[in-house]
């Protein structure tokens, strides 16, 4: 994972924990970037933002951003983080404040923290990050607390040969997870689930057929990318993807999934597909989502700010 050199830990939305803080330094330190945690605090209503004490107008709402500063500068310090972590607050909403400091600061991943799901309670990201998964223009990193010894990154992927976008989304995915393995050690797992409409209705010659044209096509995207050599195992699934993959993470115990998050391919008309979303809310997991070359946030950049400006 040498590829950022930017990275944003987001304060809002998620949870600023120090498993959070310490994965993304541990990652900053790797590839020797520049780490800024950024706190975005929503505006007070206009009656709110003063109040008059004994002849003097204080400002609430600057009040409560230094303050706000002063704790996570406290935080970041007790951590005890290297390299040097920058810390950013501002007033806005945190899903719009996010993607504007990612876009005027070249920003090439955002990582947030959720608190793991209570057993029965569902799982899934809160509404929250979900947005931010939706929207941002570069990868999401979403940290869980984890209590497994030994990490294990599941990649999912979804080969076709015909869409280069889609395939050139593979190639990242299988790019992150398996230099995250190296990096780090544990076990690597690549998976890609099918569905064929209409099976029971099909011959068996032709369900054997698609299950083979699935597992070639599987077999020539890890080949290219040495997963056999990495010592990675490959899992072709049949179900459907929502259901079985979870389903598979949580068999194989895994601690991370990196996945492709886009639907719909092309210059234009990008979006989180049903099936990347009902996977996300179904695991108990970390997650590193990625777009795809092009995608285009729909949250402009605010007006009339230079990418140098804070």
């Amino acid at each position: 994972m040498d590829r950022f050199n930017r990275i944003l830990v987001a304060a809002s939305p998620g949870h600023l924990e120090p498993a959070t803080l310490r994965a993304a330094v541990k990652l900053a330190d790797t590839n020797n970037a520049h780490l800024t945690v950024l706190s975005v605090l929503e505006p007070l209503p206009r009656w709110r933002r003063t109040v008059k004490v004994e002849s003097r107008v204080i400002d609430l709402q600057e009040l409560v951003l230094r303050d706000r500063s002063e704790r996570f500068r406290r935080f970041v310090e007790l951590t005890g983080p290297r390299p040097e972590v920058a810390v950013e607050t501002r007033t806005g909403k945190p899903l719009v404040e996010v993607i504007r400091f990612v876009l005027s600061h070249d920003c090439d991943l955002v990582v947030v923290g959720e608190t793991e799901p209570s057993k029965g309670s569902p799982s899934g990201v809160s509404a929250g990050v979900m947005q931010l998964l939706r929207k941002c223009p570069v990868p999401v990193w979403t940290i869980r607390p984890t209590r497994g010894r030994i990490l294990g990154v599941l990649a999912l992927v979804d080969p076709d040969p015909t869409d280069p976008v889609r395939d050139g989304l593979n190639d990242l995915v299988l790019e992150l997870a398996t230099s995250m393995v190296r990096r780090d050690g544990g076990e690597l797992h690549v998976a890609h689930a099918w569905n064929l409409e209409g099976e029971a209705t099909a011959a068996t010659k032709i369900v054997q057929a698609v299950t083979d044209e699935h597992q070639a096509q599987l077999d020539a995207l890890t080949e290219r990318h040495g997963i056999s050599q990495a010592g990675g195992c490959v899992h072709l699934v049949k179900g459907e993807p929502g259901r079985v993959l979870p389903e598979l993470a949580e068999r194989l115990d895994i601690n991370l999934i990196v996945m492709g998050t886009v639907a719909r391919t092309g210059l234009s008309g990008l979006f989180m597909g049903n099936t990347a979303e009902t996977i996300l809310r179904s695991v108990r997991c970390s997650v590193l989502a990625l777009k795809p070359e092009g995608f285009v946030s729909p949250v402009p950049p605010r007006p009339n700010s230079g990418k140098a400006g804070r």
